[in-house]
């Protein structure tokens, strides 16, 4: 653009000049006629003129051209400029575009990706809703087969509770007495079920109240009353002292008048003499070592202490840790107290008690459980022919 703009500059200069050309022509023509005669330097006047025009459109034409090549870099630097904000436009909007498609491509993973969660969770929920819906099946059937609105289920439910509670007296409390009344009461809500298909539980709970009826009991709260008793009298038991023998009597130290003498009546000068210094009792017999009085007073506590474990024994049957504490009792007894009538008694009594049996022989097993957890089952499977009948 800038070079068809020096073009059409050059092409105005030339024509000026070619004006200028014709415009001397005319000059030259009219040098060329003959001046008058009075005008004899004309010509030459008319020859600096046309120098003069053709100086100044020579600097014209310069001027032009100056200017015009100067425009045309002013506006090639401008059109230069232009492109170049145009060029940066438009890589500054391609990067926008890639960053946006790049934010899309992302949004568009993050959203795939959250509809693979989500179908996974509709996965899972589904899986849920048909594992609830198998549960739901599963109750119902187990609702069908308790067949609640039978009182017969709820009656035979109530025996094998009451049967289960009659083993945990009997094994774990040794309570043999209340274990036979909690089978009467089992026995009793069957009975008031009226089902002959449980006829052989009954007859398996009362062959057990036999069987438990029949075992020699042993009188546990009447062992713990004379425990009870033998405790009390401990507290007036009296403590054994220390009886010394009576010391021999001092010897005669009377000097004698007879010459014949003299042997005793030195010995017992010297005897005298040492008796200011030292002083010898000697005492006949053998002397016990017993406990200080002012030790009594444990000495009575820990045999309180033995008793007390003992009918902790007793009500454990424990028959070995049983006897063993009343035997220690009764060696404390018979050691450390004066045996007067109150601590033979209480040492006949303790002798007494080591003979008992505590420990109940108690059957291994109770019929009854068995018969209940069998009526259950065959009641299960009466009714489910039924159910399926139903569904």
């Amino acid at each position: 653009m800038t070079k068809n703009k020096q073009s059409d500059s050059q092409t105005k200069a030339t024509d000026i000049s070619d004006s200028s050309s014709a415009k001397e022509q005319p000059t030259s023509s009219a040098a060329a006629t003959p001046p008058p005669s009075n005008t004899p330097s004309a010509p030459a006047k008319g020859d600096k003129l046309a120098k003069i025009l053709a100086i100044i459109a020579i600097i014209l034409s310069l001027s032009i051209a100056v200017g015009l090549y100067w425009h045309g870099h002013q506006f090639r630097e401008h059109a230069d400029t232009q492109l170049q904000l145009l060029k940066t436009t438009l890589q500054a909007k391609e990067q926008n575009l890639i960053s946006a498609q790049a934010s899309s491509n992302n949004q568009i993973n993050e959203l795939s990706q959250s509809v693979a969660g989500q179908n996974q969770a509709m996965a899972a929920l589904q899986a849920q809703l048909e594992l609830t819906e198998q549960n739901r099946k599963t109750i119902e059937r187990q609702l069908a087969l308790l067949n609640i609105k039978d009182a017969n289920h709820w009656r035979l439910n109530e025996a094998n509770y009451l049967l289960q509670l009659a083993a945990y007296k009997l094994w774990l409390e040794q309570d043999p007495v209340t274990a036979i009344a909690l089978l009467t009461e089992a026995d009793n809500s069957i009975n008031n079920a009226d089902d002959p298909h449980l006829l052989p539980l009954r007859r398996a709970i009362n062959t057990d109240v036999q069987l438990l009826k029949s075992i020699p009991l042993v009188d546990k709260e009447g062992i713990a009353f004379r425990l009870e008793g033998i405790l009390q009298q401990a507290e007036s038991l009296q403590l054994a002292e220390i009886e010394l023998p009576e010391a021999v009597a001092a010897q005669d130290n009377q000097l004698s008048a007879d010459s014949a003498d003299w042997q005793d009546n030195l010995a017992k000068s010297w005897r005298k003499f040492s008796e200011n210094f030292i002083t010898v009792r000697r005492r006949d017999g053998q002397v016990e070592a017993l406990i200080e009085p002012q030790h009594a007073w444990y000495l009575k506590e820990n045999l309180k202490l033995q008793l007390q474990q003992a009918e902790q024994a007793l009500f454990r049957s424990q028959g070995e840790l049983f006897k063993a504490k009343l035997q220690r009792a009764e060696q404390w007894v018979s050691e450390f107290f004066i045996q007067n009538s109150q601590a033979q008694a209480m040492i006949e009594d303790l002798k007494q008690l080591q003979q008992l049996e505590i420990v109940d022989k108690l059957p291994e097993q109770l019929s009854s459980l068995g018969a209940a957890e069998q009526a259950i089952k065959e009641r299960q499977q009466r009714l489910l022919p039924s159910l399926e009948g139903a569904e």
